[in-house]
């Protein structure tokens, strides 16, 4: 339809629309007469279904039209709620954060104190190794802060962790107890059997206390301590826990499977353990 048929179209139907309302304002006025029922009846059977289908379609748009305004203020609402989620569960990760840093703090203090002739530096975890091949940590203390080579490293609760195997002035390379070239000598808390307790990661397991004689009481569930031979650890650090000692009746050692007490892939701080072993 062209242009100037459209206006045409919409001005007829305007004049139709002014035509019913003056028709419908005559019956009105006409009504309190009550001499023309029968135009009126014929009348509101007409215009009643018109009055209403254009009720009807008022009602559908309308609906229309507070349906997607309340579509719009949910949205809107939806996304006010997610930006508080997103806030509250950042916060809570970070208290989450301060949390742990007090606890090993507390640890750590707590360390010192029941142990005060061992010196420490208290040191952050800043990666391990970036070619996932060994077991290692690297800290934020180097020489500049008195760090050796062999300097033996534990969890801020005492647990050790491992061995300083590289220094610089301002960090310092960890070896742990799990990686392969990894050996600390070691006794049982319960009976005192002595061992060497050697890393087990690359070949697949965690580590493996050798050298045991095989009439030696050594249970699942024994505690691993340092023995403190060799001198580069302190006697009586925690270091780990049997849970398997495989039969062997051919050889004359025995073995015992061990894992670390700690996750030491998860400590944030570690202690450097300054003056070797304990007095």
């Amino acid at each position: 339809m062209k242009q100037k048929d459209r206006s045409f179209s919409w001005t007829r139907t305007l004049y139709l629309l002014v035509a019913l309302v003056l028709v419908s304002l005559a019956l009105i006025l006409l009504s309190e007469g009550r001499n023309l029922q029968p135009v009126e009846s014929v009348a509101n059977s007409v215009f009643t279904p018109i009055q209403q289908a254009a009720g009807n379609v008022t009602s559908t748009v309308g609906d229309w039209i507070s349906a997607i305004t309340n579509a719009k203020q949910l949205e809107e609402k939806n996304k006010q709620l997610q930006q508080v989620v997103d806030s509250l569960t950042a916060e809570n990760a970070q208290d989450q954060q301060y949390k742990t840093e007090n606890d090993q703090l507390r640890a750590a203090l707590k360390f010192q104190a029941d142990r005060p002739e061992i010196q420490a530096v208290l040191a952050n975890n800043i990666g391990g190794d970036p070619n996932a091949l060994s077991e290692i940590l690297t800290i934020d203390k180097g020489s500049s802060q008195g760090i050796k080579v062999g300097m033996a490293v534990v969890s801020p609760g005492g647990i050790l962790v491992g061995q300083v195997s590289a220094v610089k002035p301002d960090r310092s390379t960890v070896l742990l107890i799990t990686d392969v070239q990894s050996i600390v000598p070691v006794a049982t808390q319960r009976t005192q059997t002595p061992g060497v307790l050697e890393g087990r990661w690359q070949q697949g397991g965690n580590m493996v206390m050798t050298h045991i004689p095989r009439d030696a009481d050594v249970q699942k569930n024994d505690m691993l301590l340092t023995s403190g031979l060799g001198g580069t650890f302190p006697k009586g650090l925690i270091c780990g826990q049997v849970f398997d000692v495989p039969q062997n009746d051919v050889q004359m050692e025995k073995q015992a499977l061990a894992v670390p007490f700690v996750d030491l892939n998860a400590l944030s701080t570690v202690l450097v353990i300054t003056n070797g072993t304990s007095k």
